[in-house]
Order: C-alpha cells, then structure tokens, then sequence
C-alpha cells in the first residue's frame, strides 16, 4: 500500500513533538521527584515546570506541604534548642503541666528534688503546697505570671518562691509552667537575724528603763537646787533613753509580726472601735496634741477579720507619722469609711509632700527621707515597716499618694468581714 510522502513527513514531525513533550514531561516529574527526595525545605521552583498548568494543583499542594513541614521543623528545632539549652540545665526547679494539672515534663532539678516518678502524676499530689491551686486560678484568671512565697509541705519542709507562667495555648495543648525558686536558706538566715534582733531588745529592755527611772529620780532631786546645765544634761539622757526604749519597743514588735506574718488573725473585729480609741490616744500624747487633725469616723459597724491590737497600731503609726511629718496649719483629716465590698482607712495631711522616689523606701526599716530632723519626737523609723507586715498578715494593700509642697495621702483597704 502507497503511502503518500507528505504524511510520512505531517506523521514524523507530529511523532517528534509528542517525543519532545514527553522528554518535557519526564524532566517535570524528575524535577519533582527530585525536590522530593532531596528534601532541604525549599519549595518546588514553579518557572522550571514546563507544564505548570497541567501540574500546578500537584506543585501548589506539594509546595504547602513543603511550608508546613518547614514550620514544624523550625517548632521541633525550637523545642529541641528549648529543652537542651534552657529548660533541661535551668538551675531551679521547673515543672510543665497540662490543663488538668497533670505533671508532663520536668526538668533535672525538679526530678532530682521530687524524683522521676512525680511524671504523669497530679501536681498537687507531687507538690504539698496548700497556696498552689489558688496561685495557679489566679494566673489563669488574670492570664498573667503570678509570683507568691508558698511553704513546702512535703517531700521537705522548704519555703518557695513559685512563679506560674499561666496557660499558655501550644497547638491543641494548654500548659502551665512552673518555676520553684528555694528561699528557704534566706529564711533561716533572717531567722537568726529575728532571734537576734528579739534577744538583745529583750536584754537592753531592762537597763533602759533603770536609766529612765535613774534620770526621773535625780530630775526630781535637781528641781529642788538651782544646777541648770546638770539639770539640762539629765534631760537630755532621759531623752534618749526615752528613745531607745520606744527603739526597742519597736524592734519587739517588729520581730513578733514578722514571725506570725504567714498566719492570717481568724477573729471579726470593730474598725469604729479601734479608731475611736487611737483617737483618744492622740488627745492623750503630748506632742500629738500639738498638730490640728479631724476625724471622720461613720456611726455603724464597719468589720474586719483582724487582730485588734495590730490594727490599732497600724492606725496610730500612719496618724503619727503623719503628724510628725506634716508642717501645715490645715488640720489632718483622718476618715474610715465602706465602699462596696471594702473598709477604707485614710489619713491626709497638706505638709511638705514626698518624692516618686521616696514613696518606695517608705516601709523600709529605718529609712529617713530628711536625716537632719531632729529626733526628739521619739520616731524610731520602724513605724511604717510595722504597718507593711501587719497589713501583710491581714491581706490589706496600703496606698501611698504624694505630691510635693501640698501633702500627702496614706490609705489602707480591707476586706469586709
């Protein structure tokens, strides 16, 4: 049979081309396969697939794959970094739990204080910590860090600082991360500092009252014969053993307060009482009376859980410095009052005022904005330390506002009973 020379020719140029567009297509597919099986995270370059249209669902879907796999890779790469660089050689105990407070990893301090099989165990069956699972609904609360000094109950008795990071949303898991910082050899060291502080105020209590009785004794003698400079060195001892003693009186207090800080008062209490009865303290002291102050004190119960004595304490102290401080003729305005679900205590005078600065330091013990006032008003610089710890102990905030040249505002919040 007579084929005819020109489709010879149409057939062999047709059969070259399928030929050459069948080598195209091969060298697609090994520039895919190619992509694949040398797999470094890089996408499939798209510019060298000649037959992008007829493998673009192929290439686009094998591209997005390649993307995920890279994110992963950098998550797993950022993990493994995580856990062998940071969280593996942490120097404190770090734990992380799951939303059902289930322990699922730890890092060497934490296995090596409560032991390798605390794993996949309850975090409150591992840490005897009765504070913890309100600390950790606070953070998840305020979805914040939250940071609170907590006593160890068991495997040891220990005093912790622990820090929960709250939940944090990791893929389809929500952790928590734990983070135990020991204080406890800081606490033993300011308990030898409290025994020591207790125990010489109780041994210089005695001889200075002597000395104070010895000054009255011959103040009395010498008022009868005419010696003033002797007369005027006795007053001058009688002065400052007056002062030691408030100084060691303080100091007492202080230490009591601070060994019971932990240890919330149980009993209900009267706030109009205990300021009704500062009140009549202050009309009794002498250099009190001096200094024009009013009180604003509501005809009904307003109560607290709180020790009786402490909160008066709390009263007269920032009533006192106040006073002590406060070189305006406008009188001090000292006022208990309810707001909502809180019992306010506020003291403003219109003196000097104090720096941002200063505000901070103001609770710290025997701290002194001006040291070059006198000391004769018997302020020992403990008044408002004392304040802080009691306020501690009865979950009270204080709230110091300044500002200089018009005055200053303490005010303390309480919950009510």
């Amino acid at each position: 049979m007579f084929i005819h020379k020109d489709i010879i020719i149409v057939f062999l140029f047709v059969f070259l081309i399928l030929l050459i567009l069948f080598v195209i297509f091969i060298k697609d597919l090994k520039i895919i396969s190619k992509s694949l099986q040398n797999f470094k995270g890089k996408t499939i370059d798209s510019d060298k697939v000649f037959f992008f249209n007829l493998f673009q669902p192929i290439v686009f879907n094998l591209n997005l794959i390649i993307k995920k796999l890279n994110e992963k890779s950098k998550y797993s790469r950022l993990r493994i970094f995580f856990y062998d660089y940071f969280f593996k050689f942490f120097p404190d105990p770090l734990l992380i739990v799951d939303q059902n407070n289930v322990i699922i990893e730890m890092n060497e301090q934490a296995i090596e204080f409560f032991g390798e099989d605390s794993k996949q165990r309850n975090i409150f069956s591992t840490l005897r910590i009765p504070e913890l699972s309100s600390l950790i609904d606070e953070s998840i609360k305020q979805k914040k860090p939250v940071e609170k000094e907590l006593n160890l109950i068991y495997p040891r008795e220990k005093v912790f600082k622990v820090w929960v990071s709250g939940r944090r949303d990791l893929g389809k898991n929500k952790l928590n991360f734990i983070r135990l910082f020991d204080t406890t050899s800081q606490h033993n060291i300011q308990d030898i500092q409290r025994d020591f502080i207790s125990n010489a105020s109780h041994e210089l209590k005695t001889p200075i009252t002597s000395i104070i009785n010895y000054c009255e004794t011959l103040l009395e003698e010498s008022s009868t014969k005419k010696n003033s400079k002797k007369e005027e060195f006795l007053v001058a001892m009688s002065n400052e053993a007056n002062r030691m003693s408030s100084l060691v009186k303080d100091l007492l207090s202080l230490t009591r307060i601070e060994r019971i800080e932990h240890s919330p008062p149980e009993e209900k209490t009267n706030l109009i009482e205990i300021l009704k009865n500062v009140q009549k303290t202050c009309k009794e002291r002498k250099f009190l009376s001096k200094t024009k102050y009013k009180f604003f004190i509501p005809k009904s119960k307003i109560e607290i859980i709180g020790d009786k004595i402490e909160l008066q304490q709390v009263f007269f102290n920032i009533i006192e410095n106040a006073i002590t401080h406060s070189e305006s003729k406008k009188p001090i305005q000292i006022k208990l009052f309810s707001k909502r679900n809180k019992a306010l205590f506020t003291v403003q005078d219109f003196g000097i005022g104090i720096s941002n600065q200063n505000i901070p330091m103001l609770t710290k013990r025997f701290y002194r904005i001006n040291s070059s006032r006198p000391r004769d008003t018997g302020h020992t610089g403990l008044g408002l330390s004392i304040v802080k710890h009691i306020l501690n102990r009865h979950n009270a905030e204080l709230n110091i506002q300044s500002e200089l040249n018009k005055g200053s505002s303490f005010s303390i919040a309480f919950d009510k009973a």
